[in-house]
């Protein structure tokens, strides 16, 4: 007699089918219960302990994972989908050298294998390897033309690289390339709604966010990425509202925290700020943008010994990658060395942090400068230092380099420890007695005028700061009519040509400054400066001339908390909003100052 066929299937093959839909599903934690029970079935099979740990990796398991990974790879050592998983959890993790090895093992058992590439043009987006980033992720989508993950990377190292690439289009065109595969997945609208948020098409944004609300309504996506428009848009209280509805529905969400600090942040909520991004964090170790927002809340407190340190994550959210025109300078005795410091950011940020360039020369190295152009000359008078030359030149051979706002780092500054020492900058004699000869024959306090930053348009998200640090000229008509007042324009710009309010006198002859060193002449002869959050603020304050700084309401790190003098200028005072936007009343006690001032 024959035996009976068996009609019932392995319940480790029935549990890894089941966990798989699961997985397929985003419900990753079932998933992982229905993976554990079938390792305990059979711990021998290698496939089970690989899809155990990628849902481990989902659910942000990394420990859980990674052994989990190990333990399929000592079962079959040739295996790429284990090798290409672990090498993505290794780079989470910031173990950049062992996810590297890791997908190396992956590519030499399959080069063909689409996803080892996706995990290795992430590496080298992370390392800010920019110039082989494309090539990497666009061998990854010729491989797997068909699979969203490669486009979705893509997209990424595209828009990171978006100042390289000669169609700043392309980004799009490949998360849409994503969507298209797999519309129901939320990764692409989440990704495609970041990229039309960093372009400025914030009504785009949020149409893709109402979307976002009908594929996945309980996931909170959409909530957070309006909370981080009206961010953006300076609402800050809708941005809060909209940001704690998305942790209602996904109290775990490191995004929306993170959206909600922001936006905390900007009202002024600085305790809840901090909480909200070290929670982040705890979620989200390897978050770059959590450790950058906390830093700048810790600044603002004035906790440098914190702060400086989590302010390095900038060069990991930047687009520009950290200079490499020499070693990285971490610190140490300078003595004996040359030292290459690089301008970032702002005109202001330098003239603001090029105070570090005479004490490095104090203490024996040799210092030369890569500053923006406009600031090359009046910077090359500064003490000790070897050369000053444009960002656009060619660098100097030198042992090492450094970015100019690391240098407090460095130095170890703390509140009590700022370097202000005032002047630390000087015009030219010649320059300083041209306009000291023109405002001789003029009466009054002499009080220079600055009413808008560089408006940014290349930078959104700068752009959206300018618009809420700057002020028409218009609105400065309070100030009209004080006696023994003479105004001067400081400004440059398209905001120099704005029509002057009735009665508000001022004198314009901006036509004949060339750049900061003709600026600064000026300045020098003034015996006030008021101005929004700028670079000549600054350039009055390094040169000790007297400066009022009008400020918006989410003032920037550097003016701390509340303060109304800065550490930073000992003869700087602040005018803060009270509110968002709201400029009237600032000008009102900027016009009372300046009759007090007139008087005396």
């Amino acid at each position: 007699m024959s035996k009976p066929i068996k009609s019932f299937m392995d319940p480790a093959v029935a549990l890894t089918l089941r966990g798989a839909a699961a997985l397929a599903e985003g419900e990753a934690a079932l998933a992982a219960s229905h993976f554990t029970t079938a390792a305990l079935l059979a711990p021998h099979r290698a496939s089970i302990w690989h899809n155990l740990a990628e849902a481990r990796r989902v659910l942000g398991q990394t420990a859980d994972a990674a052994r989990a990974y190990r333990r399929a790879l000592r079962l079959r050592p040739a295996y790429p989908k284990a090798w290409a998983g672990l090498a993505s959890l290794l780079l989470k993790s910031r173990r950049f050298k062992a996810a590297a090895r890791a997908a190396v093992r992956a590519l030499a058992l399959d080069p063909g294998f689409a996803e080892a590439w996706s995990v290795a043009g992430s590496i080298l987006l992370d390392r800010r390897a920019m110039e082989r980033l494309p090539v990497v992720l666009r061998r990854a989508v010729r491989l797997a033309p068909d699979s969203p993950l490669p486009w979705l990377a893509l997209a990424g190292g595209l828009g990171e690289t978006a100042g390289e690439t000669a169609d700043p289009a392309l980004p799009l065109v490949c998360v849409r390339r994503a969507i298209a595969l797999s519309p129901n997945r939320p990764a692409g609208y989440v990704n495609h709604a970041g990229l039309l948020i960093r372009s400025g098409s914030l009504d785009a944004a949020q149409v893709l966010h109402d979307r976002l609300r009908r594929l996945t309504p309980l996931e909170g996506h959409a909530e957070a990425g309006d909370s981080l428009v009206a961010t953006l848009r300076g609402d800050f209280a809708t941005a809060i509202s909209l940001a704690r509805h998305a942790l209602v529905l996904r109290p775990a969400s490191p995004a929306a925290l993170i959206n909600l600090s922001l936006a905390d942040h900007g009202s002024g909520m600085t305790e809840p700020a901090r909480r909200g991004n070290e929670r982040a964090l705890a979620l989200e170790p390897e978050s770059d943008v959590a450790r950058f927002n906390l830093s700048m809340v810790l600044l603002a407190e004035g906790d440098f010994a914190r702060g400086w340190p989590l302010y390095e994550a900038r060069w990991r959210m930047e687009r520009v990658a950290y200079p490499a025109h020499a070693p990285r300078w971490a610190g140490g005795n300078p003595a004996g060395r040359s030292l290459l410091l690089v301008a970032e950011q702002g005109q202001g940020d330098t003239l603001q942090f090029v105070r570090y360039a005479p004490m490095l020369a104090a203490l024996g190295a040799k210092v030369h400068l890569m500053v923006q152009p406009a600031l090359v000359r009046l910077l090359s008078g500064l003490p000790g230092i070897a050369s000053v030359r444009s960002l656009a030149e060619p660098p100097p051979a030198c042992d090492a380099c450094i970015p100019l706002l690391s240098l407090p780092l460095v130095f170890g500054t703390g509140l009590a420890t700022i370097p202000a020492s005032v002047p630390y900058l000087s015009p030219s004699g010649q320059k300083r007695a041209v306009w000291k000869r023109k405002l001789d024959a003029e009466s009054g306090l002499k009080v220079g005028l600055v009413w808008a930053g560089s408006a940014h348009d290349e930078q959104f998200v700068a752009h959206m700061v300018d618009r809420r640090r700057s002020l028409p000229l218009a609105a400065l008509a309070p100030l009209a009519g004080i006696p023994g007042v003479r105004f001067y324009s400081l400004q440059k710009g398209p905001p120099a040509s704005e029509a002057r309010p009735p009665g508000l006198d001022l004198v314009d002859w901006m036509d004949e400054v060339e750049d900061f060193a003709d600026t600064a002449a000026l300045v020098a002869e003034l015996d006030l400066v008021i101005s929004v959050d700028t670079s000549v603020c600054h350039l009055a304050g390094a040169l000790g001339r007297p400066v009022w700084m009008l400020s918006r309401h989410d003032a920037c790190w550097r003016w701390l908390r509340n303060w109304s003098d800065s550490p930073w200028y000992p003869t700087m005072r602040l005018f803060r909003q009270d509110r968002p936007g709201d400029w009237p009343p600032v000008i009102l006690r900027v016009r009372a100052a300046l009759e007090r001032r007139a008087m005396l």
